[in-house]
C-alpha cells in the first residue's frame, strides 16, 4: 500500500510540473475525499469483509463495480453470465473470469481504470474482441481463446493505469 502511494505521489508531482497548480489542487481534493471515505468506514478504513487479504469470490450474472482507492481482487463465478463494467480509480487488481459459464453467444463487458490497474483473467476457450484505450496507459489483450461459440467484446480505457486481458 505504501507503494502505491509513493507512485501516485510521483506521478500527481510529474503532472503538476506539466500542467501547473491545478493538478496539486485536484491531487489534494482527492486525497481529502479519500480520507473522508476511511474515516467512515470505519476504523483504519477497513470493513470486517476486508481484513482477509484473499480474494473475494463472488456469484453475478451482471457485474457493475466501481472501485475507488481499493483492491479489485475478485473471483466471480456464475452459469448466466452477461457482462457489465468496471471501473477502478487509483485502485487495481486482478478479475478472475475464469469460472464462468454462459449461454450467451456475445457478451460486453466495460473496463475502464484511472491512475491504477486491472487484470482481467477470461475462460481460456472464450474468444476475447478488445477495443480498449490507452492515454498514458497501457490496454493489452493477451488472451488466446479459441471457442467460436462465446466472444467476449471489451470497451473501455486506460487512462494513467494499465489493463492486462489474460486467460
Amino acid at each position: 500500500m505504501t507503494r502505491r502511494i509513493i507512485g501516485i505521489l510521483i506521478i500527481i508531482f510529474g503532472l503538476s510540473i506539466l500542467l501547473g497548480d491545478l493538478v496539486i489542487k485536484i491531487a489534494l481534493a482527492l486525497v481529502l475525499i479519500y480520507l473522508g471515505i476511511r474515516i467512515l468506514s470505519g476504523p483504519h478504513g477497513r470493513r470486517s469483509s476486508d481484513s482477509d487479504p484473499s480474494p473475494q469470490t463472488a456469484s453475478a450474472d451482471y457485474l457493475n463495480e466501481v472501485v475507488i482507492f481499493g483492491p479489485l481482487d475478485k473471483t466471480i463465478k456464475s452459469d448466466k453470465f452477461m457482462g457489465g463494467k468496471i471501473v477502478v480509480i487509483f485502485g487495481g487488481g486482478d478479475l478472475d473470469l475464469s469460472q464462468v459459464k454462459t449461454s450467451e453467444a456475445s457478451i460486453d463487458l466495460e473496463l475502464v481504470a484511472v491512475f491504477g490497474g486491472a487484470r482481467l483473467i477470461v475462460p481460456k476457450n472464450w474468444k476475447v474482441n478488445s477495443q480498449g484505450t490507452a492515454v498514458l496507459g497501457t490496454y493489452n489483450n493477451h488472451a488466446q481463446g479459441t471457442d467460436t461459440q462465446t466472444t467476449l467484446n471489451i470497451s473501455g480505457s486506460a487512462v494513467l493505469a494499465s489493463i492486462e486481458i489474460v486467460n
